[in-house]
């Protein structure tokens, strides 16, 4: 089968294994943890999970494993507490995996890796619902300094398991494909390992497995899939990893139209992840040409959470124009989680002709006026007041 066949047939089943019960407002440690431990006491051996340590409140982080086989791979997630798509994903991942542990492909799997997933490496963050420990450290920045716990659990890992692919799971900010209107629904990047940003051979694998994905999901998200600037930054995990042998590719989790809880989002990270681990395991992955990897385009800035289309604003001075209005989400701080519904507040960023630019979401004004005043650049909108003022 073809990486795209492959795609396909996990896009459509998805649906049969996804943990509804799970999602970004509850996936916290005292959710998450139990989950795992669940399913690894019921797979019969499949999966193990045991504690690789502990977070600098004390909260336990699982290093869950699979597989006999001579390949290493290490994947881990949510290193950004308030990053829960990767997790969901992989939760997805380990249940269909056991629904389907008797079939020719999970035993291939099985023979030929050996797979170690650290999902929430950052429970502490992950409880408060922010990027950074509870030391206010930015863990991806610690991978040199090494001074959190969380990093050198993960370090450890690296040290330990001698890891030949890595798998770096993340969720990015809203952003845009290049210059275009599309929302950028997952990107891709196998990181610098060096200033020069050399492309060895470890590097290159790496670029060849963002291939297999970039190649895999285009029938699901084209147009959809970006790339990242690639300068080395020797702080970070995913250079880290680039130089110490592993062959590592970031997958920062994006957006997509109308769907708050990255549900979309979640399902291309199921998908993408076990491509990987089939094409990984049967060595096919190599047939693979850099092409998908090497045409993909940085992630853009032409990318609102709204845009109000055709308004028309009216003037002290009776001029009159007619305008979309892009709108951002206003962080709140820490919070329960910015998933489920709408923000309750959104800066207005730019007014204007935004004919060439995407949104999460769109609104109509249909040319209804409203007074100029009442939409300054930076004003803080609650958007049942603007469609309030705009009878909408």
């Amino acid at each position: 089968m073809t990486p795209r066949d492959v795609a396909s047939h996990l896009f459509e089943v998805y649906d049969h294994h996804r943990r509804n019960d799970l999602s970004p407002s509850n996936c916290r440690h005292g959710v998450i943890v139990p989950e795992i431990l669940k399913l690894a006491g019921s797979s019969k051996g499949f999966l193990s999970a045991q504690e690789a340590g502990r977070s600098l409140e004390g909260r336990s982080i699982l290093n869950v494993s699979f597989g006999h086989g001579p390949t290493s791979v290490l994947l881990w997630s949510q290193m950004h507490g308030d990053e829960p798509t990767a997790t969901l994903a992989i939760i997805d991942m380990l249940e269909y995996l056991l629904a389907s542990v008797g079939e020719d492909w999970v035993q291939m799997i099985d023979r030929s890796l050996t797979v170690h997933i650290i999902p929430m490496l950052n429970p502490d963050g992950a409880e408060r619902f922010r990027r950074f420990t509870a030391a206010d450290v930015d863990m991806n920045r610690d991978a040199r300094a090494l001074v959190t716990p969380e990093a050198r659990i993960l370090r450890d890992a690296q040290k330990t398991f001698l890891p030949e692919f890595g798998f770096n799971l993340h969720d990015q900010g809203l952003s845009s494909v290049g210059s275009s209107p599309h929302i950028a629904a997952m990107s891709l990047l196998a990181p610098a390992l060096d200033d020069a940003r050399t492309t060895p051979m470890g590097r290159i694998k790496a670029m060849r497995v963002g291939a297999l994905i970039a190649h895999a999901l285009s029938p699901f998200a084209e147009g959809h899939l970006a790339t990242y600037d690639d300068s080395y930054e020797p702080r970070a995990f995913g250079d880290g990893m680039q130089s110490w042998g592993t062959s590592t590719l970031l997958i920062e989790s994006g957006h997509w139209p109308n769907d708050p809880e990255k549900k979309f989002v979640r399902k291309l990270n199921f998908v993408a992840l076990l491509t990987c681990l089939e094409f990984i395991g049967d060595g096919s992955y190599q047939q693979i040409e850099l092409d998908a990897y090497r045409s993909l385009v940085p992630n853009g800035r032409r990318a609102f959470d709204i845009i109000v289309r055709g308004v028309t604003i009216r003037d002290s001075a009776e001029w009159t124009g007619k305008v979309d209005i892009g709108l951002l989400a206003v962080p709140e701080g820490e919070r329960t989680s910015e998933f489920g519904g709408p923000q309750s507040r959104y800066a207005i960023k730019e007014i204007g002709d935004l004919r060439d630019f995407g949104a999460l979401s769109e609104i109509d004004a249909n040319a209804r006026s409203i007074e100029s005043r009442e939409v300054r650049i930076e004003k803080t909108v609650r958007i049942e007041e603007l469609r309030g003022m705009l009878q909408l």
